[in-house]
């Protein structure tokens, strides 16, 4: 089974600095095969030989594991820990047939190109992807404070993603991935809808 590995915090200006070539060797040391990675921001694909759709191994625990052990040996190789958040590639079909704002009245969601089929520009779509189930309560909360707020910003929460438009771009909005963080107590990385269409053109 294909895995995608979204790394937290990589790359950003002159700090947590990993080349691309570096981090690929790094995953084929811990044993991953056909690994592509895509961006500097941290996004790793690769098959894992120890889990498939056969395994009973396949579940959240097995898979936090995982995402332990890449932090674990990125510390180790390159000095600093870098949060691993990890996906299947199931998951991330879901990722995109899920997506709040896409138009599905009039396109078929497995036809997706450039920005055709989404109700927002696609410039404008960000999704926020968590580690763990985002609490009820927390994400209740979340939306009533959010009510207060005078924006052209849209969000949407899933069990372990929110979907987010941001009409001024995403450098400007108060959405961004520190807030929800600190918001929910949960930890999160943030990538742009593309990102997401490119890693799904990747793994076919």
């Amino acid at each position: 089974m294909k895995y995608i590995a979204f790394l937290r915090g990589i790359n950003v200006g002159k700090n947590k600095l990993i080349l691309m070539e570096d981090l690929k060797k790094l995953f084929v040391s811990m044993g991953f095969k056909n690994i592509k990675t895509y961006l500097r921001s941290g996004n790793v694909i690769f098959e894992n030989i120890n889990i498939n759709d056969n395994c009973n191994n396949y579940n959240e625990g097995n898979i936090n594991n995982i995402s332990s052990k890449i932090s674990e040996n990125i510390e180790n190789s390159f000095g600093f820990w870098a949060e691993c958040i990890l996906l299947s590639e199931k998951e991330i079909f879901s990722l995109i047939n899920n997506n709040p704002f896409f138009d599905n009245t009039s396109h078929d969601n497995s036809e997706i190109i450039g920005s055709i089929g989404f109700t927002e520009p696609i410039e404008s779509l960000y999704i926020t992807i968590f580690k763990n189930k985002i609490d009820k309560n927390l994400a209740e909360k979340l939306v009533k404070d959010s009510k207060n707020n005078v924006s052209d910003d849209k969000f949407s929460i899933y069990e372990k993603e929110i979907y987010l438009a941001c009409k001024n771009g995403y450098h400007k909005t108060k959405f961004n991935n520190n807030y929800f963080e600190l918001k929910l107590d949960n930890i999160a990385t943030t990538r742009n809808f593309k990102t997401i269409l490119k890693i799904k053109d990747l793994l076919i």
